[in-house]
């Protein structure tokens, strides 16, 4: 990898019942040391599943914004649920991206002021065929 300037630090999830407090714990990190938040979220395919699978336990939080602004819950949509693709805080968005380097439930996170998902960053191609984005809204 040549040159890179982004900013990175690295987390891990012990217990995924409590993946979004994680991965705030280390937005929170990266704020403190670098003094700004990350943007871009790093997983691998297997980490997000897990993600997913108890991201649904709180169906509430699964969002999706239409044209107009206004949100549905997963719940509430009629389009078919893909996955993940922002993590919403009250500070921070987090845009989820696959790494297929990284094990299972490591992860990490990147401020890059002008992201263009080429070269390691994938976005999962499923959900670009769509058009469909569901997002998670981190609870206060």
């Amino acid at each position: 990898m040549e040159n890179d300037s982004r900013l990175r630090l690295s987390g891990f999830i012990f217990d995924f019942s409590d993946w979004d407090d994680t991965i705030n714990l280390f937005a929170m990190k990266f704020h403190d040391k670098y003094n700004v938040y990350p943007n871009i979220l790093l997983a691998s395919d297997f980490t997000y599943k897990k993600i997913d699978l108890y991201a649904q336990k709180h169906p509430e939080r699964i969002i999706k914004f239409d044209d107009e602004g206004n949100f549905k819950t997963i719940e509430t949509s009629s389009d078919p649920y893909t996955g993940l693709s922002t993590f919403i805080a009250e500070d921070y968005e987090l845009e989820c991206c696959i790494d297929y380097d990284l094990q299972e439930g490591y992860f990490t996170l990147i401020f890059d002021e002008t992201p263009d998902f080429s070269g390691e960053l994938i976005i999962d191609e499923k959900k670009e065929e769509t058009g469909i984005v569901y997002q998670f809204k981190k609870s206060a």
